[in-house]
């Protein structure tokens, strides 16, 4: 039997052939080939742009590499000895006499050096004394060192001694028993108050300074007022 062109049975067979063509492909290969044009595209107007900055680059290397050498970036040093330092800022530290007698030692800075027993370093350190009577005396200086457990005190640089009854004195040097209430130096010290001036080659004080020997040679000037009180 044979079929003519404008049947309708061949029109609706080529109909399914196309449909079942279409079923038969993979979707997915649509978005594959997508994703494949839009990065060539990329690609194609991004190589020409890398190779354009490459060749800027080398071009000014040399002034970078120039630029560079002159450049110079501080790195700070690490003082290792301070990291093996206790320090402590304001120390402040009270005890006691052999009599039961307050008295108190203070410093800007305190630093403690390991291996060297309970010495204290300090800077801008200060100490007072007061009596039973309820008179006092001071002491500062630029350096010091202090031993706690031994109640001992050492004065170093512009060492001055002040009293409540207004007399001043100036060492470079002195040696403070905190627990005996005496101080003593070996070098020359020179002195002022209502009394006068004296000068002398060194100076031992005890009871808190209720006593004071002058050692050495010394000289003394008294004031008229204290001369005519004398009389």
């Amino acid at each position: 039997m044979s079929v003519a062109p404008g049947d309708p049975a061949t029109a609706s067979g080529a109909r399914a052939a196309s449909l079942g063509l279409r079923r038969n492909r993979d979707p997915h290969q649509f978005v594959r080939v997508a994703r494949y044009s839009r990065f060539v595209t990329r690609m194609k107007l991004l190589m020409p742009s890398l190779a354009v900055g490459l060749l800027l680059l080398v071009a000014v290397w040399p002034r970078i590499q120039a630029a560079m050498e002159h450049v110079r970036i501080p790195i700070p040093r690490l003082d290792t000895s301070a990291a093996r330092d206790l320090k402590m800022v304001n120390m402040r530290y009270a005890g006691f006499d052999r009599h039961n007698r307050p008295y108190s030692v203070t410093a800007d800075v305190a630093r403690q050096r390991p291996g060297k027993d309970d010495t204290v370093e300090l800077d801008s350190p200060k100490a007072d004394m007061t009596t039973e009577n309820g008179t006092w005396i001071a002491v500062q200086s630029y350096t010091g060192l202090y031993q706690p457990q031994h109640q001992l005190l050492d004065l170093f640089g512009d060492v001055e001694v002040f009293q409540d009854k207004g007399n001043e004195f100036h060492s470079d040097s002195m040696h403070v028993d905190m627990a005996k209430s005496t101080a003593e130096s070996s070098d020359p010290v020179e002195g002022h108050g209502p009394f006068g001036t004296i000068e002398a080659q060194g100076f031992r004080m005890e009871d808190r300074g209720a006593v004071i020997y002058f050692l050495g040679k010394s000289h003394v000037t008294l004031r008229d007022d204290q001369l005519e009180a004398r009389h």
